[in-house]
């Protein structure tokens, strides 16, 4: 089970996700594949955070989760102070 603190950590490392440019309609490269996004972070059920893709040579959409490596950048950015 999830603790409250643990679902704000996730929803707030999604959040930074998206600012980093993991969001819905840009691409990227994962896993050596060329992938549209076509939706923002969510927090996967097996665990771990993951976004829905496209790929550019196959418009089936699936889930893909997000590298540790990444997660891991989201977590430590950060947050820019709004004057």
């Amino acid at each position: 089970m999830t603790s409250e603190s643990g679902r704000f950590v996730d929803k707030e490392t999604c959040r930074r996700l998206s600012r980093l440019g993991y969001a819905r309609s840009n691409h990227v490269r994962l896993y050596g594949q060329e992938l549209q996004i076509v939706s923002d972070p969510f927090v996967h059920d097996e665990g771990g955070i993951a976004v829905e893709v496209v790929a550019d040579s196959n418009p089936t959409k699936r889930t893909m989760r997000l590298p540790l490596s990444v997660v891991q950048v989201a977590r430590k950015a950060p947050e820019k102070q709004v004057a």
